[in-house]
């Protein structure tokens, strides 16, 4: 179960993360994944699962002309209210990546995969990749320093 928590808002997103549900994205020795539910400390390579909501009708216009473009369904996307993404974080390096995952609307239901982080010009998501890229760069994008800050505070 979700249980999604506002950590960042701006004037074309909003941004919710799912505290309960961090994943362990290195495996370990035997090749295996500590679950959500391993009481562990902070992994030093986790994912946290997000979802963005684009607030511009703009955005959503070039979001949709995207998927358009890359000949991806658009049925169901009358009613596209967010995507999920899963940011995965390096805390030996301060690096973040964002990998979509899919599309939702506004019943919760799946559309389809999602390829909100684009790289077109102008990004949709400008400072955010689903390449490694450093947290307190000044062109990562505002919502990734502060995902980062809630996992780590003082720094």
């Amino acid at each position: 179960m979700w249980n999604w928590k506002p950590f960042f808002d701006d004037e074309s997103i909003s941004a919710f993360c799912d505290l309960d549900q961090i994943v362990d994205t290195e495996a370990d020795d035997d090749g295996l994944y500590a679950s959500p539910d391993c009481y562990r400390p902070l992994p030093l390579r986790f994912g946290v699962f997000l979802s963005i909501v684009l607030k511009k009708k703009d955005d959503m216009a070039r979001y949709l002309e995207e998927r358009k473009a890359r000949s991806l369904p658009l049925k169901g996307y009358k009613s596209y209210r967010y995507s999920l993404c899963l940011a995965e974080i390096d805390a030996r390096t301060m690096r973040c990546r964002v990998l979509p995952a899919g599309d939702y609307d506004s019943k919760d239901r799946e559309l389809g995969d999602s390829c909100i982080v684009t790289d077109i010009t102008p990004p949709i998501l400008p400072g955010i990749t689903d390449e490694w890229k450093p947290i307190r760069s000044k062109r990562s994008h505002p919502m990734v320093r502060a995902l980062a800050k809630m996992f780590f505070p003082k720094e």
